[in-house]
């Protein structure tokens, strides 16, 4: 079994930078400041609204809440795999447009090193760049006076983690997240006769907390409370732009930086787990806030805003203790989650709507996650663009003992 784990991660790992090079989204809105934040956990709870700031396990990784890691058992060895292939509709008033794409979600791998001490590294996805747009009507200030233009857009910011958890007491944790974010965002205005491709370079060290405190009551019902906190830090974004004509390159010059405030945030969030006459419910919520209101753009369409993010779900497993079949172990999940985005445009905040059902299927050590995820996201303006998107989430948790003997066949 080891050698299957160290190969799925080594795998993984091999491919996984060159997809997530690749644009995790097909949305005009990802046009504006570092695209489209991604804030929903593709792991073991997907189909549970992606919850987990108050919610622990002894066999996945929880990326909500680093504390929640104390949940893993002592000496488990986890590797978590995620994937997402989405497809999209926008509506305009004038136009349709579908588009679909597949990307890699995450990949990290965590272990109880100790009675008190848990650690997990991994790599995900934080924001992501990727439209195309035509416009027959020249836009003040464009490199071609006539003609149409072409807007793309390309990339986005990776997050490389670092998570620890160290539990001070029984049911009590800390937890803290060292994160190395970094990517390339690339805008290309596009005519006849001339280009204009802008470059911004992203690199920035990051941390965050987490707290959880769990208790039982009676024997058969667990209720775990969480929170995550974040301070604001100053994130530096190296530009570039380079003017060409007919494949000729005319002007190629750096860009003062731009600068960008990672935003103060906090999260609470809660689980109550009860187990009695062997089906086990789930039932937890979380709420995030972030505060990006502090930073300021000169655009006249374009401002920032506080965002919001509200989750939940419920989880049942029919039978925990005798099963006698496949299906009476696996975990059948529902939930829901709304979101308000960092970005207003024209004066309207961008919102996102989904609920999202999912099932886990255990195979040995390893756990199949299957989820689906409905949702809509625009401005609710008439006149607006609305998003219409079907996710299918797949992702593997594969759980095995380090610092055991192992025979071998």
């Amino acid at each position: 079994m080891i050698k299957k784990l160290s190969l799925t991660l080594l795998l993984a790992l091999l491919i996984l930078p060159d997809l997530q090079a690749q644009s995790g989204t097909n949305s005009p809105l990802s046009i504006f400041g570092i695209g489209e934040i991604e804030y929903r956990d593709f792991g073991r709870t997907t189909g549970m609204g992606s919850v987990g700031i108050g919610l622990q396990s002894e066999n996945f990784l929880n990326r909500s809440n680093p504390a929640a890691l104390s949940g893993i058992d002592t000496l488990r060895f986890v590797v978590d795999v995620s994937a997402v292939i989405k497809f999209s509709e926008f509506i305009t008033s004038t136009d349709n447009a579908r588009t679909n794409n597949f990307n890699f979600k995450n990949i990290a791998a965590g272990v109880r090193l100790s009675n008190r001490w848990t650690s997990s590294v991994g790599l995900s996805p934080f924001s992501n760049v990727g439209y195309s747009i035509r416009n027959s009507q020249p836009r003040e200030g464009s490199v071609d006076a006539q003609g149409e233009l072409f807007f793309t857009g390309s990339g986005g910011v990776n997050k490389f983690y670092w998570a620890n958890a160290v539990e001070l007491f029984r049911g009590f944790s800390l937890g803290v997240t060292s994160s190395y974010l970094f990517g390339n965002i690339t805008h290309t205005q596009e005519s006849n006769v001339s280009n204009r491709t802008e470059t911004h370079n992203i690199n920035k060290l990051n941390f965050d907390f987490g707290v959880q405190y769990s208790h039982f009551f009676g024997g058969h019902t667990r209720v775990t409370v969480g929170g995550i906190y974040g301070y604001e830090s100053k994130m530096d974004i190296q530009q570039n732009v380079t003017l060409s004509s007919h494949n000729v390159i005319l002007q190629n010059r750096r860009l003062p930086d731009q600068i960008l405030y990672l935003p103060e945030y906090y999260g609470v969030g809660f689980s109550i787990t009860h187990n009695r006459n062997n089906p086990e419910w789930v039932f937890a919520a979380d709420y995030k806030f972030q505060n990006w209101s502090t930073n300021r753009l000169q655009h006249k369409e374009l401002t920032f805003a506080d965002s919001h993010i509200y989750s939940a779900g419920l989880q049942l497993t029919p039978n925990t203790r005798r099963p006698e079949r496949l299906s009476q172990v696996m975990r059948f999940q529902l939930g829901a989650s709304y979101s308000r985005s960092y970005l207003r445009v024209h004066g309207y905040q961008l919102e996102d709507y989904s609920v999202s059902m999912g099932v886990g299927i255990p195979f040995g050590l390893a756990y199949v996650n299957i989820s689906a995820i409905v949702g809509e996201s625009g401005t609710g303006q008439r006149g607006g663009i609305t998003e219409r998107y079907f996710m299918l989430s797949v992702g593997m948790s594969l759980v095995d003992r380090w610092f055991s003997r192992w025979q071998w066949d």
